[in-house]
């Protein structure tokens, strides 16, 4: 029973890979995954799946109800940056005073600090997209790096690397370990610097290499939208210190004063609406930008969560716990195994926030009690668990592709350099310097 249990598990987790890869619903991929996992597993299917007991409906229960409302006001801080020009005037600025040679580490920077002040991930990529379409041509960088270059910006350093970020894979941590936001700073900063100083050098190598590639040219591939219009832009969009201005008090409210999460999101977005009003067409054009911001959140939300009950419904077999015995037993050094467990998680769930939910829900507090303080375990695993996780099944690397029209063939190996190999490299400097200050 046990070898026909594991079987079902991979066969589960393949039934994920195959759905995010061909863009299949990923919930009723979760759903068809918790069901093989719980009749190869010898559990009811039935009881597994549905009613108040059934462990994949608390699974996805438990994260949505922690989470949608972030999710959502994520979401809809996002969507008041796009639609107001507030992220092009602040790109647009920076770009023209450093000059077209800092283009690629502008667009990473600017699309970074968004994501660090609680701008979601896949929603980024439509927020950042139609600038990319402008400045890449402009500064020659070759499109087939958008993907690499883009992931960079918004799922890597931002994400779960700098201390105080307002992304899912720094909040998991603090909910589940106790921590704050700002956990292990010392360790979080070294990898965010690893990451800019290699991660941003190795794109300026590949564009200034494949500036005479026959593929490097926007016009060969099919972009998804418009082209913004820059003009009109210049003349509604809020000014530069305006457009920081809502980002910078989420920020501050949320790590200076401790102020609980949805309310400083929720700040950042009523501010945004205030400051934001005339760009956004005046009060009239509200409904409608809150609904579509709003309503960006939900899906994301519910994707992650389905993918979480699949890992419910996991924990509930017998080979589980062999599993868990196994994976623990790992003969690697303590902080490693963390982010061996933590990414190896992401990888197979192809999510990095329901990854990091399933592993430290897990073994959060094993991890704790071999010594290590919750603060680096969470730097550390919120670290891992944006490894793995970008895998070309994950969906945030699937839209990456499908919007900008690259191939795979062509450019997902800068996306694995960006966002897989060098992710999991930068918690080696983190690692080293624990081991020496402690």
């Amino acid at each position: 029973m046990i070898i026909v249990s594991v079987i079902g598990i991979l066969l589960a987790f393949g039934v994920l890979i195959f759905a995010a890869y061909r863009k299949i619903s990923m919930f009723l991929a979760s759903v068809l995954a918790a069901s093989i996992v719980a009749l190869t597993g010898g559990l009811d299917v039935a009881a597994e799946m549905v009613g108040a007991e059934g462990s994949y409906l608390i699974g996805m229960k438990d994260f949505v109800g922690n989470w949608l409302i972030i999710f959502a006001l994520g979401a809809l801080l996002g969507a008041l940056y796009d639609k107001s020009g507030a992220t092009w005037r602040i790109s647009s600025t920076l770009i023209n005073k450093a000059g077209a040679q800092w283009t690629l580490l502008i667009y990473v920077l600017v699309g970074g600090l968004l994501v660090y002040g609680g701008i979601q991930v896949t929603v980024m990529i439509f927020v950042l997209l139609p600038f990319a379409k402008i400045l890449f041509p402009k500064a020659g960088i070759p499109w087939y790096l958008f993907p690499g270059i883009t992931g960079l910006a918004i799922a890597t350093f931002a994400m779960g690397q700098m201390p105080g970020s307002l992304q899912m894979q720094n909040i998991i941590p603090s909910q589940i370990l106790g921590t704050s936001l700002t956990a292990a700073p010392v360790e979080g900063v070294l990898a965010t610097l690893f990451m800019l100083i290699v991660g941003v050098g190795y794109l300026y190598w590949q564009a200034k290499k494949g500036r005479n590639d026959p593929e490097a040219a926007i016009e060969l591939y099919q972009v998804s939208g418009g082209i913004l219009d820059e003009k009109e832009l210049e003349s509604r969009a809020p000014n530069f210190v305006i457009s920081l201005i809502p980002l910078v008090v989420t920020f501050v409210l949320i790590n200076g004063f401790d102020v609980e999460l949805m309310y400083g999101l929720a700040a950042g977005c009523v501010l945004s609406l205030i400051f934001f009003c005339k760009a956004l067409g005046g009060v009239k054009g509200f409904g409608d930008i809150l609904s579509e911001g709003f309503n960006n959140g939900i899906f994301p939300c519910i994707i992650i969560a389905s993918v979480v009950g699949v890992g419910q419904v996991v924990s509930n077999t017998e080979v589980f716990a062999l599993v868990q015995e196994n994976i623990i037993n790992l003969p690697l050094p303590g902080l490693v195994k963390v982010a061996a467990i933590t990414t190896i998680i992401a990888g197979i769930t192809g999510s990095a926030s329901g990854g990091l939910t399933i592993a430290l829900n897990l073994f959060g507090e094993t991890f704790v009690s071999w010594g290590y303080s919750p603060e680096i375990i969470h730097r550390v695993a919120s670290i891992a668990c944006g490894g793995l996780d970008t895998l070309p099944w994950n969906g945030t690397v699937v839209m990456l592709f499908a919007l900008s029209g690259v191939s795979y063939r062509k450019g997902y190996w800068h996306v694995a350099v960006e966002t897989v190999i060098l992710p999991l490299l930068s918690l080696v400097p983190a690692i080293i310097y624990y081991s020496i200050a402690h």
